[in-house]
């Protein structure tokens, strides 16, 4: 089985030194392909040191403008809509590892670690193969992966639960952490590792906890085929045959005096999710746990570019609770969810909603499309 590892840097890289150290003890260096892509802002040390591991005959790649230009030449429409100096960048990766056929595709960011107690290919292993596990039901058709992790809120001196970034403020419920202790079999399409150290929460729990997480877990779920949960690019992986579903949105839209950004990930996690229930795939939550030593923020940006995602992801729930008909493949699944995207963005109204974000969502549901043709051409 071979992972191709797919992440975006504008730092000097240093992660992957403790990957291959990683690796190397669990004799797993064959096993591995990266594909480390570049911005323009990304320093020259983080091309070097992927040429040092390639040196010692690893599969480890570095994709800079030049490369990623050139990878993408066929494919004008979908170039023009990755933009520069966005974390978008990372769909040329995901990409690039679909054409190489690499059979499990992991996102990561370069902010997560691996750690020694929590191997890192043995918990994403589980993609494309049935496990039989007990089923995570949550409520009202939501599950909070945060409920697996231990949270101490220092501001608030306490314990508690919080939730992910990107989980709908309308189904937050104490009641989502629940487990049927009954067991269900299926086939794991996608795999959301956890972390420890800083968890994936918004700005604004971050503002308020100062939040701190650690595994708490003792046997990894399966998602029941009717619940949804946030799924970032953290520490995630996917069976090959999902990329067609798995398109990364492009964010920056102004919209409110405010810039939609930050949800990349969150509106592609829920996309995938959906198709993969069309498809008749499961969603494990649990290990690898990866060490999220996160990169400085200033949390009160980080909010203004969440305020607008966390609105729309609430609007949006009548279209992410709605299943998809059965569907044979992800593309075909994605090409339906694209057109139940558009149909529902022109009849939004109201707080946010005016043409130019109807606009953006129309371009979002062509993209998909385009995504879908783009793979089909690569297969």
């Amino acid at each position: 089985m071979i992972f191709g590892i797919v992440v975006t840097s504008i730092y000097s890289g240093n992660f992957l030194d403790e990957y291959f150290e990683h690796f190397k003890a669990r004799n797993q260096l064959d096993q591995v392909r990266f594909y480390i892509v570049g911005d323009l802002s990304t320093p020259p040390e983080c091309r070097q040191r992927v040429e040092k591991y390639q040196g010692e005959g690893l599969p480890w790649f570095y994709f800079g403008q030049e490369e990623q230009n050139k990878f993408l030449a066929p494919f004008p429409e979908l170039a023009a809509e990755i933009p520069w100096k966005t974390d978008n960048r990372r769909n040329v990766g995901f990409l690039m590892a679909y054409r190489d056929r690499c059979d499990v595709i992991i996102a990561i960011d370069d902010d997560n670690y691996p750690r020694h107690q929590w191997p890192f290919l043995e918990g994403h292993a589980a993609v494309g193969k049935k496990a039989t596990l007990p089923t995570a039901v949550g409520h009202d058709g939501w599950f909070n992966l945060c409920s697996m992790m231990d949270i101490a809120c220092k501001s608030l001196d306490v314990q508690g639960t919080v939730y992910a970034r990107g989980f709908p403020y309308a189904r937050r419920n104490p009641n989502c952490s629940q487990i049927n202790s009954n067991v269900s079999t299926e086939v794991v399409a996608i795999n959301a590792g956890l972390w420890s150290g800083d968890p994936d929460v918004d700005a604004a729990t971050r503002l308020v906890t100062r939040c701190e997480a650690s595994a708490n877990f003792q046997e990894n779920y399966l998602l029941d085929s009717n619940v949804l949960m946030p799924i970032n690019t953290q520490n995630t992986a996917l069976i090959r045959d999902a990329i067609p579903a798995y398109y990364y949105v492009k964010m920056g839209h102004p919209i409110g005096g405010m810039k939609l950004d930050r949800f990349g990930d969150i509106f592609s996690g829920f996309f995938v999710q959906k198709c993969a229930q069309a498809v008749g795939h499961a969603v494990r939550v649990g290990s690898p746990v990866v060490d999220h030593r996160r990169s400085p923020h200033n949390l009160y940006k980080d909010l203004w570019h969440e305020l607008a995602g966390m609105v729309i992801i609430d609007d949006m729930l009548p279209l992410l609770e709605t299943p998809l008909s059965p569907a044979t493949t992800y593309g075909a699944a994605a090409y339906e969810l694209a057109d139940r995207l558009e149909a529902w963005t022109v009849e939004q109204q109201g707080f946010l909603w005016d043409d130019g974000l109807r606009t953006y969502f129309c371009n979002m549901a062509q993209n998909m499309k385009l995504w879908v043709d783009t793979c089909k051409e690569l297969d």
